[in-house]
């Protein structure tokens, strides 16, 4: 009877051995397979971001402190990429790729952007203090308000000859702002999570009319700020081939002592 359950035993091993061998190869081709299709995934995700950053324009809207925000899509891709598709580049995105390249001299660029902004004063009145001069030939106007600082004298008022006209001059102009610039993840998973750069300006006298961004593709949301199953993925496949040489090795070692021992 023994003898009967020691060859029934040995049979086991055998076909258990076999099973382990057929799972772990059959998970290393999963694993493997797995990883090739992540990254034609990835791949086509890259080109869909960039093909979106090249014809995004810029979008306006007013956040909750009241300032006025300009929005739009980052360029996403290699410079070397970026310089091929020269064609396809405003003159304000080629100055910026420029840049780029020439900052990855000196220092690894992650990110960048190039804005284009002025001040605008379509009318301005002056409420602050006016002096009026003994002479009566200068006029002060001077005002200090949160957007506005001014210091204007204004010469020759009393016009003493036709030949001599009135004349003004800007003693000084201030225009206070406070400028908050950010990159952050677009909601859109089936992109991969576009970057957007926006910027935002405390006083309404200035306005953004354009604006230019740039990360390197190795930029990825899951990388950064990956979720708690994005952790565990990320560990697999730091891990994975030494699991799946680890698990092989232990299934032929094991097979190798069933004949040996046989």
């Amino acid at each position: 009877m023994s003898k009967i359950l020691a060859f029934f035993t040995k049979k086991n091993n055998l076909l258990s051995t076999i099973i382990i061998l057929l799972i772990l190869g059959l998970g290393s081709t999963v694993y493997f397979q797995h990883n090739k299709i992540k990254r034609i995934t990835l791949e086509h995700q890259n080109e869909i971001k960039l093909k979106n950053a090249l014809n995004d324009s810029v979008n306006y809207y007013i956040n909750e402190l009241g300032e006025e925000v300009a929005e739009k899509l980052t360029l996403q891709a290699s410079v070397k990429t970026l310089e091929d598709l020269k064609d396809k580049l405003t003159a304000s995105e080629k100055e910026l790729i420029a840049r780029v390249k020439a900052k990855n001299k000196e220092n690894s660029v992650i990110t960048a952007a190039l804005i284009e902004a002025k001040a605008e004063i379509d009318s301005l009145r002056g409420t602050g203090t006016v002096v009026v001069n003994a002479d009566s030939s200068k006029i002060t106007f001077s005002d200090t308000t949160e957007f506005l600082t001014y210091d204007i004298e204004i010469g020759k008022v009393k016009r003493s000859s036709p030949l001599v006209d009135p004349t003004i001059m800007f003693k000084s102009l201030t225009l206070p702002n406070k400028q908050f610039v950010e990159f952050h993840w677009k909601d859109e998973k089936k992109e991969g999570y576009p970057i957007q750069f926006s910027v935002s300006n405390s006083s309404p006298y200035y306005k953004t009319y354009d604006i230019n961004s740039y990360a390197i593709p190795e930029l990825q949301k899951e990388v950064v700020n990956p979720s708690g199953w994005q952790k565990v993925g990320q560990w697999f496949k730091r891990n994975g081939k030494t699991i799946v040489y680890v698990g092989a090795g232990a299934a032929i070692g094991a097979g190798g002592t069933y004949i040996l021992m046989k």
